[in-house]
């Protein structure tokens, strides 16, 4: 049996020796360990024999990937250049709304004229606002141990896939989301048949999977 101390809360953790080198979650505050070698004698004898000789993250300039699991990474969903086509359009809709709402008045046109430029700037304005409602609705939250989905503003809900059980990682990305730099980003692990995390909108959804890469046992 391999006998250790949560990196979190010390809560001591008893597991099988075939185990050794994997991750496990801590029962105690949920914290993701690694499980050190059989009869390891210090933090140095913990690490996996590969893992003493190199740390791809910490060689890339991001957290060590041992240790207590700190966040890397929180990415939001982009407002404009996930849609800069619509973006650009509903800021051209606002500013004609405006100028109308402006030369009705000052050239003593009928204010009927108004029904159509006020709806124009409100619709626009309330587009924007929705965006930027949707943009914070959903994020990845990246640490060394998983990755995390969260979703909702007033409401909160979250999944999250162990880096350890990470079984694919798919990019997609229409011709102008590859030009804007953005995608969509989906995560399944090895004990799901489907994509598990799944995020549209997301900036540079390639360099979020070589951070995420850094923490896999590739």
């Amino acid at each position: 049996m391999i006998r250790f101390n949560c990196d979190r809360c010390d809560m001591e953790i008893e597991l099988d020796d075939e185990l050794a080198g994997t991750k496990h979650e801590c029962l105690g505050c949920g914290d993701i360990n690694r499980v050190p070698a059989e009869n390891s004698k210090s933090d140095e004898d913990a690490l996996p024999v590969d893992s003493k000789m190199r740390d791809r993250a910490a060689e890339a300039g991001f957290p060590a990937d041992f240790g207590p699991e700190v966040r890397v990474q929180l990415v939001r969903r982009c407002w404009f250049r996930s849609r800069a086509i619509r973006f650009s359009l509903v800021v051209l809709m606002i500013l004609v709304g405006l100028i109308g709402s402006i030369w009705v008045p000052i050239s003593n046109k009928n204010m009927l004229w108004w029904a159509l430029f006020v709806p124009m700037v409100l619709g626009g304005v309330g587009l924007l606002v929705w965006w930027w409602i949707d943009r914070l609705a959903a994020s990845i939250e990246i640490t060394t141990k998983r990755t995390i989905m969260h979703r909702g503003i007033f409401s909160k809900s979250s999944s999250e896939v162990v880096h350890d059980n990470i079984r694919n990682i798919q990019i997609e990305q229409t011709f102008l989301q590859r030009m804007m730099g953005v995608g969509k980003l989906g995560i399944s692990s090895s004990g799901q048949d489907g994509i598990e995390l799944q995020v549209n909108h997301l900036k540079d959804p390639d360099n979020l999977r070589k951070i995420i890469d850094l923490y896999r046992p590739l």
